[in-house]
């Protein structure tokens, strides 16, 4: 329905259903059922949707543990760097440690190499 803009037909409905049957109702009256039908399905679409994302919601946020950190915990950072021709499966994911110097938010953090490095501001899904 929400690709056609009409119920799918099927070989049993083809077989049955009378092929010539003549259209009863005018372009206007199509037109205003066919929209007014497509409405109503993308409107039942989107609550059905909202339903499964807040249920997906739901059972995320009961398996998640936020991770919080504080200024001077040490950190390492994930940075996995592809090199042509390398297979990365050995690699080292993680860099560091990092000192944390400044948590801006509840979600970034400030991390910082050395005491003459720049510090860097970091998603706190790429630290652990």
């Amino acid at each position: 329905m929400l690709t056609l803009g009409r119920e799918v037909r099927m070989p049993a409905d083809i077989i049955f259903s009378a092929a010539d049957e003549a259209p009863t109702e005018s372009y206007d009256t199509f037109v205003e059922t066919t929209r007014d039908c497509i409405t109503e399905a993308y409107r039942e679409v989107r609550i059905a949707l909202r339903r499964a994302a807040e249920r997906n919601k739901k059972y995320y946020d009961i398996r998640v543990r936020p991770n919080s950190y504080r200024i001077g915990d040490w950190v390492y950072y994930f940075n996995p760097r592809k090199f042509a021709g390398r297979q990365d499966k050995w690699k080292r994911k993680y860099s560091g440690p990092f000192l944390v110097v400044d948590v801006p938010s509840s979600v970034t953090v400030r991390i910082q190499h050395r005491k003459t490095a720049k510090p860097f501001t970091v998603h706190v899904d790429k630290v652990r």
